[in-house]
């Protein structure tokens, strides 16, 4: 009988007494302090499920479940996501479609500030002059662009962020008026006009500078070139609804295709819709969250079993001291009731040490987090979180106590007070313990095989074959003024060759090469095409391919290989042929079994190249996206400043000892030439499937947390059904039993619910395979060397954890047992 129990004992007669009623917290904390084992063990399975949930709700909150922080955020839509916009396009949606009151285009540039000392790369949006009308948001200084700065002559306006202000201008609030000098869209002055608050949020990337979107007098769908929109926010008109708008936006594409025949195919057509703009934000990350949400819901679940099992041992071991209250006069509602609030107090300082382990894994998550999932710009425990905890914590209260309470309470006295051999209601107490650990066992195989179908789809990405190798290369980036360089073919073309030049006489420079698009970025460039042998359709857009600016030496540099003919040259220059290579994959779809090496390929329907090689498929934008038709072409040939230089390192160069003269090679050519980028390709490479990998890691944790309390609940069941069986394997040992018969006999009382909870957990991951299936590369959802192996593992854990508590049995004294 444990301490407290006789002072509960005298004061049965008086329990629905004020004094009773008032000690009661007291008696329930004292009963749990008296048990530091069983309070310290309970707490911490319940701080792990309820912590982790914290941490992932808090992620999910952050990404999926928050408004935008704009005003009636329900009210902003996206228009058409899967299409290109112009200006252009942008407008007549504005004007053709009544159930939006305001549409406004969103594109993604980098600029360059200079002019105040050492070149700045910025984060810009170009923006149509109503974005901000669009949004409901009023600057904090100055105004915003007015509808007329969409025409050229008067765009030279800028609207700075308030991150942006502080950390350039120090807050200064003059800087309204001033002109500052941004090269990389049409101007190189603009003149400030505003400064956003500290409170505004951009609505993808983060943002430094809004400059207006312009568009010429008179330009139509047709023939406005600026189809680099890559975004279109509208706010709905009141009453409207987005199915509503869907259908209105659909129209105006069929009239566009109509009245432009060319422009629009019947696939875009279909595809022009409207839906909530966060939706676009969220993307595929809202899935994984989901994913992630479950997991540690599960986690939680078997966090519950596992003190539930713990609840109904302890409640067991008190049988007679129940009986005897029942006996004085304890009514099963008094019963339960204090069995509830003992679960309620390991629930509540549980939730308390889960809402330090939820903040402690967000700090440590935050710098990875913020990198790779949208709309996150810091982790933190808010008051949406703290209201999720404290239900987290009830739940877990209610579904840890409910069980035990119920079955402390269905006690029959009578058997309680008897001491002698086991009970009938002893029997029932281990089957229900048993219950709850194949129900451990079977959430945990779900678990466990999902991670590890995880971990293996993130092992499979990183170990594909990009096409090129990125080890001991450089990517360094460059951004030139605009003003300076892009004044002609042949400037660009100059710039370039002479930082080749500079590059590669740097010592520990062993080759050098350029690209205008760093790879494994979603930074793509595509252009209608058709190619000889083939007939341009009729009444339809041109196919486009994936387009690739690149110079003499990039290929060998990124040890690309030449499959058939030649590879760039520096003969290839403007006044010659034009020239391509074009990647296999292009070659197979417009010539297969020929060799395409000769044949002409027209860009835009009328710009002809010549092919004169074609190189092995490289992965552009992602390890897990297969490669798709691409062609190079020479940089003399089509000129660009900004380029990325691909410099593959000596042996024995390190990215610190070459980095310091790799910029000087740059500032010696231009000293005002932007260097956004320069970092291993590798790291590109690396980030490239980092929320995979994020995700996966988590997973993985969360599931070594679920095999942990699994292994557990096994080993807290066995030892205490065995502890309760003492006297009988003692008895069975006096009669001849070996001590390994005995052992055998105990371990096999434990087969039955392991056999139950893993053949329920193969089943349990079979039937949400489809959750997976989406997230997985290279790997099935339902592969059998998975689950045969998770299965395994966790059916060897339990035997052990079996194992443990009965070795000692064969060394049970008889007598003792007997007395005991």
């Amino acid at each position: 009988m444990q301490p407290s129990s006789l002072s509960v004992l005298s004061n049965e007669r008086s329990s629905d007494g004020p004094t009773h009623t008032a000690g009661q917290p007291m008696l329930t904390l004292r009963r749990l302090r008296n048990a530091p084992g069983f309070t310290a063990s309970a707490v911490a399975t319940l701080a792990l499920g309820i912590g982790a949930n914290i941490a992932i709700f808090s992620l999910l909150d952050a990404v999926a479940l928050r408004p935008l922080p704009y005003p009636h955020p329900d009210r902003l839509v996206a228009v058409w996501p899967s299409q290109n916009f112009n200006q252009a396009l942008v407008e007549e949606l504005a004007h053709g479609a009544p159930a939006l009151a305001g549409v406004a285009g969103i594109s993604h540039w980098s600029l360059t500030l200079v002019g105040t000392g050492r070149p700045e790369r910025l984060k810009a949006a170009v923006v149509s002059t109503s974005f901000f009308d669009v949004l409901g948001v009023k600057p904090r200084l100055g105004r915003a662009f007015l509808s007329e700065e969409h025409q050229p002559d008067r765009s030279g306006v800028v609207m700075l962020t308030y991150g942006f202000w502080q950390r350039r201008f120090g807050g200064d609030p003059s800087v309204v008026g001033r002109t500052v000098q941004l090269v990389g869209y049409d101007h190189e002055s603009y003149q400030v006009i505003g400064v956003l608050g500290p409170d505004f949020r951009s609505l993808h990337q983060p943002v430094d500078v809004y400059i207006p979107l312009h568009v010429g007098a008179g330009r139509t769908v047709a023939t406005d070139s600026t189809w680099y929109v890559n975004n279109v926010v509208a706010r709905l008109a009141p009453a409207a609804t987005v199915r509503g708008a869907a259908a209105h936006v659909h129209t105006v594409a069929q009239r566009l295709r109509q009245r432009f025949p060319g422009r629009l195919d019947d696939d875009q057509v279909a595809r022009a819709t409207v839906v909530p703009y966060v939706n676009v934000l969220v993307g595929d990350a809202r899935r994984t969250l989901w994913v992630l949400m479950g997991a540690v819901g599960l986690v939680l679940i078997i966090a519950c079993a596992n003190v539930a099992n713990l609840l109904l041992a302890r409640g067991s071991r008190r049988t007679t001291e129940i009986a005897l209250r029942q006996a004085l006069g304890a009514t099963r509602r008094r019963i339960a009731g204090e069995s509830l609030k003992e679960s309620l107090a390991l629930a509540a300082l549980g939730g308390l040490a889960g809402l330090a382990l939820a903040a402690a894994l967000l700090k440590l998550l935050e710098p990875s987090v913020v990198q790779q999932l949208p709309r996150v710009t810091r982790l933190g425990l808010d008051p949406t979180a703290l209201v999720f905890a404290f239900g987290a914590t009830a739940v877990a209260a209610l579904a840890a106590g409910v069980l035990p309470a119920v079955r402390s309470s269905a006690r029959d006295p009578n058997e309680g007070i008897r001491s002698g051999a086991p009970t009938l209601s002893g029997q029932r107490h281990g089957r229900l313990n048993r219950s709850l650990v194949a129900a451990e066992l079977a959430l945990a195989v779900m678990l466990v095989s999902g991670s590890v179908l995880m971990l293996q789809s993130v092992w499979r990405l990183m170990h594909t074959d990009p096409g090129f190798d990125a080890r001991g290369v450089l990517a360094l980036a460059t951004a030139p003024p605009d003003a300076r360089w892009n004044t002609g073919r042949d400037a660009q073309t100059a710039l370039n060759e002479a930082v080749l030049t500079r590059l590669a006489a740097i010592p520990g420079v062993a080759d050098v090469g350029a690209v205008h698009l760093l790879p494994m970025t979603q930074a793509n460039w595509a252009f209608p095409y058709w190619a000889e042998g083939h007939t341009p359709p009729a009444n339809a857009p041109l196919p486009s391919v994936n387009f690739r600016i690149v110079t003499p030496g990039y290929f060998r540099t990124m040890h690309i290989p030449l499959v058939k003919g030649r590879a760039i040259a520096s003969s290839d220059d403007a006044h010659g042929v034009h020239v391509a290579i074009i990647n296999a994959t292009f070659a197979a779809r417009l010539w297969p079994g020929e060799d395409a090496v000769g044949k002409e390929i027209k860009l835009f329907g009328s710009d002809p190249y010549t092919v004169v090689g074609v190189v092995g498929d490289i992965r552009q934008t992602s390890l897990g996206r297969a490669p798709r038709p691409e062609m190079y072409v020479p940089l003399p040939q089509f000129p660009v400043a900004a380029m990325v230089f691909m410099v593959r390192m000596a042996p024995g160069a390190t990215t610190a000892s070459l980095a310091p003269a790799l910029r000087r090679a740059v500032w010696d050519v231009d000293p005002d030439v932007a260097i956004p980028t320069l970092r291993p390709l590798e790291d590109v490479v690396s980030d490239s499937v980092a929320t995979q990998r994020l995700a996966a890691w988590l997973l993985a944790g969360f599931a070594f947390v679920a095999l942990l309390l699994g292994i557990v609940g096994v080993y807290g069941v066995m030892a205490y059904v065995i502890g309760g069986r003492t006297r009988e394997f003692a008895v069975r040992n006096a009669l001849g039993a070996t001590r390994a018969e005995i052992e055998r006999g105990a371990i096999a009382y434990g087969v039955p619910p392991l056999l139950v909870g893993l053949t329920l957990g193969i089943a349990g991951t079979l039937a949400t395979g489809r959750l997976f299936a989406g997230m997985l590369y290279g790997v099935r959802a339902w592969d059998p060397v998975t689950l045969l192996g998770v299965a395994g593992l966790l059916g060897g854990a339990s035997l052990v954890a079996s194992w443990i508590p009965a070795r000692g049995l064969g060394r049970v004294s008889v007598m003792k047992a007997l007395r005991d």
